[in-house]
C-alpha cells in the first residue's frame, strides 16, 4: 500500500505547495527537502532508538585495519524492502578491547566492509551513576533506495551500552537524526511544514510526525520542528493570519519523504482547544502545593522496616533521572496537597532509581517509568501503576486509611488489565496517555529506557 501511494505522491506535480479543490476540500501538496543538523534549527525529539541484532563474527575471520575481536554484524532495517536493508559492523580495538569503538557501514550494500570509507570512530565513556559504558556514533548518513531511481539520504545516530562487568553488548541502537522540511503558501498564508520519521524506518507513512506553522510566528523555523508543534498525523494543524484559523488534516507523505499532502477543512476546532488536552498538567497548576512535603526514602529495606513498624503501607515510585513523565510528577503531583497529605497519613515513601537498583528492578518486573508500587507491611505488592498519573487519578487509588492486603480497583477511567507481573500484583493501572498513541516511540505517559 506505502509503494502504491509512493507513486500516486511522486506522479504529482512537483511545484510547492500545489493547491486542488476537491468536492468540498482544498487539497494542499508541498515538497519536502532532506535537512540534517548542521547550523540551524533541528528538533528537540527524537525517537526511542531502533535495535540491531548482533552475531559475533569467528575468531579467524578477517577484520579491517586497526579492529580487533569482539566484532559483530547485524542488519539495519530500513527503507521500503529488502534491497534498502544495510549492514553494519561493529568492533573493538587495541586500546578499548571490551567495547565497541569502530563501525562500519554497507553504504553500497555489496557484502563487503572495505569500500565504504572509513570507519566510524567512538571514544567510550563511563557513565558515573550507572558505570555503564557508552559508545556513539553520530551523524552517519547513508543513502536509501526507493524505487525507479529514486535515492534519499537518510541520517542516523548509533550507540552501544556495554554494563560495566559485562562483555561487548549483543546489540546496537540508532535512531534518526534527519527530518524532511518544505514551504507554501496555503490560501495566501506562508507556512513552514516539516516531517519527521517517528520509528527510524526511512519509510515515510500515517505513523509520522508533522508539523505545519506560519512562517509570521515567532522563532518560526526553531518552534516548527520542536515537540510543541509536532503531532501525529492523525492530529490537526493549524494556520493563523491574525483574522482566522485554518484547520489542516493530514492526507499522506510520499514514502520516500518527498511530499505532503494534507487538505484545508472546515473543522469547527481552534488550536487552543486541539492542544489543551496534550497540557498533562495544565490541571494541575490550579491545584494547592502542600506546606507539608512527603518524605521520600532511598533505601528499600528500610523503608519496608519503618512501614511494618508503623502499620502503613509503602509507597514506591521506580523512576530515572532521563525520565521525563518523572519530572513532571516530581514537580506537580508529589507536591500536590492533597496528595501530600493522603500519602503522609498511610504511607512510607521511597525512590528508587531504576538506573542503579538493578536487582529490584528485576524483582519487581518494571518494563518503564515511572512505574508506582503499594506494597503492604510485609513488602507484598496489592497494587500497581504505570505512567504519568494527575493528581485526580493518584488520590483514587490512596486509601485514606490503608488495610495491608485490600485490593485497590481501578477508577477515573484508566485503562484496568488483569495481568499480572511476576511478583503477582494485585492489579495494574496504566497512566494517561493523552493525546499519544500508546505504540508512538513520543510517548509521554511512560518512558522506557533508551
Amino acid at each position: 500500500m506505502d509503494t502504491r501511494r509512493s507513486l500516486i505522491g511522486i506522479a504529482l506535480a512537483a511545484v510547492t505547495g500545489v493547491t486542488a479543490v476537491s468536492g468540498q476540500e482544498q487539497i494542499v501538496r508541498v515538497d519536502l527537502a532532506y535537512r540534517a543538523p548542521g547550523g540551524g534549527p533541528a528538533p528537540n525529539f527524537s525517537p526511542y532508538g531502533t535495535q540491531v541484532k548482533l552475531a559475533a563474527l569467528a575468531s579467524n575471520a578477517s577484520l579491517p585495519a586497526g579492529s580487533t575481536l569482539p566484532a559483530k554484524t547485524g542488519e539495519m532495517k530500513i527503507g521500503p524492502n529488502q534491497q534498502s536493508l544495510m549492514q553494519v559492523l561493529v568492533t573493538s580495538d587495541a586500546t578499548h578491547p571490551k567495547d565497541f569503538t569502530r563501525l562500519f557501514v554497507d553504504r553500497n550494500r555489496n557484502g563487503n566492509f572495505s569500500d565504504d570509507g572509513p570507519a566510524v570512530v567512538a571514544a567510550p565513556t563511563q557513565n558515573e551513576k550507572t558505570k555503564a559504558w557508552w559508545s556513539s556514533f553520530n551523524k552517519i548518513e547513508v543513502s536509501v533506495p526507493y524505487g525507479r531511481g529514486v535515492i534519499e539520504p537518510y541520517m542516523v545516530n548509533f550507540w552501544a551500552v556495554r554494563e560495566d562487568a559485562a562483555e561487548a553488548p549483543d546489540v546496537i541502537r540508532f535512531s534518526v537524526g534527519s527530518w524532511r522540511y518544505g514551504t507554501a503558501t496555503v490560501d495566501g498564508v506562508s507556512a513552514l511544514v516539516a516531517a519527521m520519521d517517528a520509528d527510524n524506518d526511512a519509510v515515510f507513512g500515517p505513523h509520522d510526525r508533522w508539523s505545519v506553522l506560519e512562517a509570521s510566528a515567532p522563532n518560526a523555523e526553531r518552534a516548527v520542528l520542536s515537540s510543541n508543534e509536532a503531532r501525529e498525523t492523525s492530529r490537526f494543524m493549524f494556520l493563523e493570519d491574525g483574522k482566522r484559523e485554518l484547520v489542516l488534516e493530514f492526507r499522506s507523505f510520499s514514502p520516500d519523504g518527498r511530499a505532503i499532502t494534507f487538505a484545508v477543512v472546515n473543522k469547527p476546532v481552534t488550536k487552543a482547544a486541539d492542544r489543551a488536552p496534550d497540557d498533562l498538567v495544565g490541571a494541575e497548576r490550579a491545584r494547592p502545593r502542600t506546606t507539608t512535603p512527603f518524605p521520600w526514602g532511598h533505601n528499600f529495606d528500610d523503608a519496608v522496616a519503618k512501614a511494618k513498624a508503623a502499620h502503613k503501607n509503602v509507597f514506591v515510585d521506580f523512576e530515572a533521572t532521563w525520565c521525563g513523565p518523572c519530572k513532571s510528577m516530581d514537580q506537580w503531583i508529589w507536591t500536590d496537597a492533597e496528595v501530600a497529605s493522603r500519602l503522609n497519613a498511610g504511607y512510607v515513601g521511597v525512590k528508587l532509581d531504576g538506573d542503579i537498583e538493578k536487582a529490584l528492578v528485576k524483582r519487581f518486573n518494571i518494563a518503564g517509568y515511572p512505574t508506582m508500587l503499594v506494597l503492604d507491611a510485609a513488602g507484598k505488592e496489592v497494587q500497581r501503576l504505570v505512567g504519568y498519573q494527575t493528581s485526580k487519578e493518584i488520590l483514587a487509588h490512596l486509601s485514606p486509611k490503608p488495610d495491608p492486603g485490600f485490593v485497590y480497583s481501578g477508577r477515573g477511567g484508566l485503562k484496568m488489565s488483569s495481568t499480572r507481573a511476576p511478583s503477582a500484583p494485585a492489579r495494574i493501572v496504566w497512566g494517561t496517555f493523552a493525546g499519544v498513541r500508546q505504540k508512538s516511540p513520543f510517548r509521554t505517559g511512560i518512558s522506557s529506557s533508551p
